[in-house]
């Protein structure tokens, strides 16, 4: 990967950090690209990664990832910033091991256009104005119909993000799953749903269906849109995968202590 770009947070540390990291790898030649780059360089935290995922969406399949953490958060990152030395020796002298991450997608569909948008943590339905009926499908067949604030649909990358703080199952590397869980669900002898996280397999396709989203947001990562006018969402995984180039690898295990 001698092509490459970068990533920052916004602040004055992840900028510095940025530029020293640019000078650095020219020495070392490597070479700048902004347009076609191979290898995006995010120095932040896992907020920064999202960003840059997003940014990246349309050539997703050719580049890798690789995040620095100077931010609040850095589940994602392999480096800490005041290990650039470090990263600068691995990022010109190793072949990094490429991890691939489940890209989710959702089509929005209303009476006479539909558009997508895709996910790397979660994409999930919400509705905070009144409560939310929807009908759940799986594969085409009807599971449920759901009531309460939402569902969340996440992989296992996204399995320790949103979906963990409204009780959801963490998901271990190795286990290529999908997920729903639930977002305060009514229950109640006239309303039941399954109150409980569902792991499915990748492949499965996922309808949230009603004739009413009024108020309701489609959240997806950081990024949301009204769906007033939408009557249903399909989600499902997409054909391709994000990328990370993992120079200096590190236990999950120890990314899970680190962060919780």
């Amino acid at each position: 990967m001698k092509r490459f770009t970068t990533v920052n947070r916004g602040d004055d540390a992840s900028r510095i950090a940025c530029t020293y990291i640019h000078k650095e790898l020219i020495k070392r030649g490597l070479t700048p690209d902004q347009e076609t780059p191979e290898l995006i360089i995010c120095v932040g935290g896992d907020g920064t990664l999202l960003k840059a995922f997003h940014e990246w969406i349309d050539r997703i399949d050719r580049v890798a990832f690789v995040g620095i953490h100077s931010g609040t958060l850095g589940f994602s990152t392999d480096y800490t910033i005041d290990q650039l030395d470090h990263f600068i020796d691995d990022v010109s002298t190793k072949t990094p091991k490429i991890e691939h991450k489940r890209i989710l997608e959702a089509v929005c569909y209303n009476d006479s256009k539909s558009f997508t948008v895709h996910a790397l943590n979660e994409i999930r339905v919400e509705n905070i104005v009144k409560t939310q009926e929807m009908d759940v499908f799986i594969d085409n067949e009807l599971f449920e119909t759901f009531r309460g604030n939402g569902m969340c649909v996440s992989g296992q990358y996204g399995s320790t993000a949103y979906n963990r703080s409204i009780g959801g199952a963490v998901i271990f590397p190795g286990l290529d799953l999908l997920q729903i869980t639930e977002i305060s669900g009514i229950h109640h002898r006239h309303a039941r749903s399954l109150d409980s996280p569902l792991i499915l397999a990748p492949e499965t396709e996922i309808k949230l269906a009603h004739s009413d989203f009024e108020h309701a947001l489609l959240c997806y990562d950081h990024l949301h849109i009204h769906l007033d006018s939408i009557h249903a969402i399909e989600i499902s995984s997409y054909k391709k995968t994000m990328r990370f180039a993992r120079f200096n690898e590190i236990a999950h295990i120890d990314r899970l202590n680190a962060l919780f």
